[in-house]
């Protein structure tokens, strides 16, 4: 999935989370092809983004891991073992900060607001 080439998705973001258990705050790089981040939660994330061949979202595949001794806005403990998930993301290139986007995952659904800090 990685892309070589600038893409007008890449940036600095802050990530707003809400879940069934709780919310949370995030910071994501993505740039050339790459996304990483980490949460207020001790979340981290890490991954791969391509632009869709429309080039009107990005389409993004997720490692969330959640380290022993927290717990997920989902309301799941990574209590015994970290908690290591696969989430799919599909992102519009242009959002408004104010857009709600819902992402199903393997532990249970999320609702994200996006906002763009700066390039990179």
């Amino acid at each position: 999935m990685g892309n070589s080439k600038h893409s007008p998705v890449d940036g600095f973001y802050t990530a707003y989370f809400s879940g069934f258990a709780g919310n949370s705050l995030g910071i994501f790089v993505f740039k050339e092809g790459i996304v990483v981040g980490a949460d207020a939660g001790g979340g981290r994330y890490d991954g791969e983004f391509t632009m869709t061949a429309d080039g009107t979202h990005i389409e993004a595949q997720i490692r969330f891991t959640l380290p022993v001794g927290n717990q997920s806005i989902t309301g799941m403990s990574a209590e015994a073992e970290p908690i290591s998930i696969e989430v799919p993301l599909r992102l519009p290139i242009e959002f408004n900060r104010n857009d709600v986007h819902r992402i199903e995952t393997p532990i249970g659904p999320i609702n994200a607001k996006f906002e763009k800090i700066r390039n990179v």
